[in-house]
């Protein structure tokens, strides 16, 4: 009798589950044919820019309205237009490189994501695990980035192999193999207009050329192929570090030169030279240093690298780049900073206090190694946030998403 009543109920209960699917079927499952086109075009460029890529597969029409040229025209207009969403981009910080894979979360490896707060960042809608790569205890290398694309490698010397990839959208194409194998090289990367440029450049002057001169090899999406070309160099002598990042401005790249204390510029689609900007006058560090871009402005970002006193953060911003003006916006005492968290206690004067990287959308904060944590630092309150406890990495890239993912365009060669 217990047997059968049993039965009875597990069957009342399968009942149960069949009725609520078939109902939440006629839910989702809608005629969309009485909405215009129009009007769903309005409706679907509100959406995240993660889930409109998702919603392709709902139908024919929607992949075919979501593909149009001219959706992804009014969606950039749209987040343009208005201010709320153009300073809410999506951003993040990612780990260029992982060197101690043995201790470093499985998944880390795999999205490489530094802060947790954007849902268009969240696994698996962004991940790197797509990137082909034949060294599989050693995660691929983030070099630079433009325009929503990253360019990577399997190696930090003797990079052979490129990829330039979107991990939003997960495409990825492997370059042609450039033709020197250099040791060390401080690489740039300008994506616009659906074509990008890669430019190779030495990180020392190794004595291979004649005086002031260096070698350069640059690769062209048009071209399909790698071009090497002689260019003057101001200097003889310079000395660029091999993990320097380097930072694209208004279609210049800029290299910081540590033996001079310059910038080296470089414009790959005019000069046939490569030109030298001052930094600050009254900057004090040598080492612990950084270049960046802000909402669109240019700036220099630093920590004094004296045991003497306490640290100070400065961040210098180009007034007049013509002119190679800077002014200086903000000049902060570390030792003035207390954590966010009041469970955590980080004593100011022992850790080794370092920069990390520049906020792309604020002003006023920026990210710092200290005391084996990456801190997010805002220099108007002075207040302090530790938001990456267990840090395994000196090397950040902020990386902001387009607000129409780029295409890559399919190989040729």
């Amino acid at each position: 009798m217990l047997k059968f009543h049993s039965q009875k109920c597990n069957l009342l209960k399968h009942g149960m589950e069949e009725t609520w699917k078939k109902s939440l079927e006629k839910q989702v499952l809608f005629d969309d044919s009485d909405v215009p086109d129009w009007l769903l075009t309005e409706i679907l460029q509100r959406l995240p820019l993660k889930h409109i890529f998702m919603f392709k597969c709902i139908s024919k029409r929607w992949l075919a309205l979501i593909s149009d040229p001219f959706f992804a025209r009014l969606y950039i207009t749209r987040i343009n237009n208005t201010l709320s969403l153009s300073a809410s981009q999506p951003w993040n910080l990612l780990f260029r490189y992982l060197y101690e894979v043995r201790i470093v979360p499985s998944s880390m490896i795999g999205t490489r994501i530094a802060l947790k707060q954007s849902h268009d960042f969240s696994c698996p809608g962004f991940s790197l695990n797509f990137v082909p790569s034949s060294k599989h205890d050693c995660p691929i290398k983030i070099l630079a980035s433009s325009n929503g694309l990253l360019l990577c490698s399997e190696s930090f010397y003797w990079q052979k192999i490129y990829y330039i990839c979107n991990p939003l959208i997960q495409q990825c194409i492997a370059l042609p193999k450039p033709p020197r194998v250099i040791k060390s090289v401080a690489i740039g990367f300008i994506c616009k207009d659906d074509c990008y440029k890669l430019v190779r450049f030495p990180t020392a002057d190794d004595g291979s050329y004649s005086l002031y001169s260096v070698q350069l090899e640059t690769f062209s999406s048009k071209t399909g192929e790698w071009h090497c070309s002689m260019v003057d160099c101001p200097l003889s002598d310079y000395y660029i570090k091999t993990d320097s990042l380097v930072v694209n401005y208004n279609g210049r790249l800029h290299w910081l030169e540590f033996r001079h204390s310059k910038i080296v510029t470089y414009n790959p689609e005019t000069d046939g030279r490569l030109d030298l900007m001052n930094l600050p006058e009254n900057k004090q560090s040598e080492h612990l240093c950084l270049l960046g871009v802000t909402h669109g402005r240019f700036r220099y970002f630093e920590v004094t690298d004296t045991c003497l006193g306490p640290r100070e953060v400065c961040v210098f911003v180009v007034s007049d780049y013509a002119a190679q003006h800077w002014c200086l916006e903000y000049r902060v005492k570390f030792s003035d900073s207390w954590s966010g968290e009041h469970d955590l206690f980080v004593p100011k004067d022992k850790f080794y206090v370092f920069p990390l990287a520049l906020h792309p959308l604020d002003f006023g904060v920026v990210y710092l190694g200290y005391g084996g944590c990456l801190v997010s630092y805002n220099l108007t309150t002075r207040k302090m946030e530790v938001v990456h406890r267990n840090f395994y990495s000196h090397q950040l890239l902020p990386f902001v998403l387009s607000p129409w993912p780029t295409t890559i365009p399919p190989p040729f060669w």
